[in-house]
C-alpha cells in the first residue's frame, strides 16, 4: 500500500468520491463501508466546495474493491460520463475537435485525477496518449482509476467519431487481470495487457474529426476554469508540498531534480524558481528525506552503514558518514 502521510496532502475533487459512494453504497451498512478508514464525513459530502485529498479516495477505491471485487469501475457507465469529470469533460467535449479536445485532457487531466498525466507522442500514422502515474500506488489502488481514465477518454472519442472506437489500442502496465474479458467489452478497441507503461494508441486520421458538440463560448468557460485550478496546482506552496511527496515515496537511491520535474509536469527550470519562490529547494528538500530516512534505517540497527549509504544513494559509506555527522551532531 502507498504511505498514506505521502498523499495525504495532495488534492482531489469531492466528485468522484461522491458518485463512487451513490453508486455503490445504497443501503446503510454499503454505505458506511465505503466511508470506513477514509476521514470523510456527512458534512463535507453536502459541501459543494470540499476537496478531499488522494490518500482518501484511494481509500475509497480499497473499500469497493473489498466490497465489490475488481473490476467493479466498468459497471457504473455514470463514472465515465464526461458529467461526472466537471469542467475537463466539458472542455473536451466541446472542443472543435478531437485533436483539441485531446490537448485538453494532456494539460488539465491531473487537475481531476492528480494520481497521473498524459503525455501525447504524434507520429505519421497515430497518436499515444501515455497516463504516467505521479504517485506510488500500488496496482490494486490504480488499476481502478486506471480503467475510468481509459474508458472516459473512450467516452470522449466515441462521441466526437460517432461510433465505437474499435481502431484504437489501450495497453496497461500490468498483468491481465481476472475480469479483463470485461475490460475488453467496456473499451471496445484492442486491449493489451504487460506493457511497460498505460497508453491508448489511436489513429492519426481521427484527430481532425469536428465535434458535434463544439461551443466556443462553453469551451472557453471551462477552459479558464481549468487553468485557474491548474495554476493553484502548481503554485510555489503547491509545488513544494507534491516534490516533498514524491521524495517521500521515492524507492531506494534518489530522485535527480530532473526526475523529479518530470514527474510534477515542469521543467527543471521552472521546478528551481518555484521552489524558490516557497523559499525552499530541491537540494534541501531532498537532504531532509535522506536524513529522515538514514534516521529511521540506523534506529532498526539491522544495517550497516554501507549497506545505508547504498540504499540512500550515497556513492560510499564515507560520504553518508560525513552527511550523518551534519545531521546528528
Amino acid at each position: 500500500m502507498a504511505d498514506g502521510r505521502a498523499l495525504e496532502r495532495l488534492p482531489m475533487t469531492m466528485g468522484y468520491f461522491r458518485l463512487i459512494l451513490r453508486c455503490f453504497g445504497d443501503t446503510p451498512e454499503r454505505r458506511k463501508a465505503l466511508l470506513e478508514n477514509t476521514g470523510v464525513n456527512e458534512k463535507q459530502l453536502r459541501d459543494p466546495a470540499a476537496e478531499i485529498t488522494l490518500f482518501q479516495q484511494v481509500r475509497q477505491v480499497e473499500n469497493v474493491t473489498r466490497e465489490h471485487g475488481e473490476g467493479w469501475a466498468l459497471t457504473t457507465p455514470e463514472l465515465w460520463h464526461h458529467s461526472s469529470h466537471g469542467a475537463l469533460g466539458t472542455a473536451a467535449l466541446t472542443s472543435p475537435t478531437l485533436a483539441v479536445g485531446l490537448k485538453v485532457l494532456e494539460r488539465y487531466a491531473r487537475v481531476r485525477g492528480p494520481y497521473y498525466r498524459i503525455v501525447r507522442r504524434a507520429a505519421k500514422q497515430s497518436l499515444t496518449l501515455r497516463l504516467e502515474l505521479t504517485a506510488a500506488l500500488e496496482q490494486a489502488q490504480w488499476l481502478p482509476m486506471m480503467e475510468v481514465a481509459f474508458i472516459g477518454i473512450r467516452s470522449l472519442m466515441e462521441a466526437m467519431i460517432g461510433r465505437r472506437p474499435r481502431e484504437a489500442t489501450f495497453s496497461f502496465a500490468c498483468k491481465e487481470p481476472a475480469h479483463a474479458e470485461r475490460v475488453r467489452a467496456a473499451l471496445a478497441g484492442e486491449v493489451r495487457y504487460g506493457s511497460t507503461s498505460c497508453t491508448i494508441v489511436v489513429p492519426s486520421a481521427w484527430l481532425e474529426i469536428e465535434s458535434p458538440y463544439a461551443d466556443p463560448g462553453l469551451h472557453a468557460t471551462a477552459v479558464a476554469e481549468l487553468e485557474r485550478a491548474l495554476k493553484r496546482l502548481e503554485s510555489p506552496l503547491e509545488l513544494s508540498s507534491r516534490v516533498e511527496q514524491l521524495l517521500h515515496t521515492m524507492p531506494d537511491g534518489r530522485l535527480s531534480a530532473d526526475d523529479a520535474a518530470r514527474a510534477v509536469g515542469v521543467s527543471r527550470r521552472t521546478l528551481v524558481r518555484r521552489l524558490s519562490d516557497a523559499k525552499s529547494s530541491f537540494r534541501n528538500l531532498l537532504d531532509a528525506e535522506l536524513k529522515r530516512r538514514a534516521a529511521r534505517l540506523l534506529k532498526t540497527g539491522t544495517l550497516s552503514h554501507a549497506e545505508i549509504a547504498e540504499r540512500l544513494g550515497y556513492g560510499d559509506a564515507t560520504s553518508f558518514s560525513r552527511a550523518c555527522r551534519r545531521w546528528f551532531r
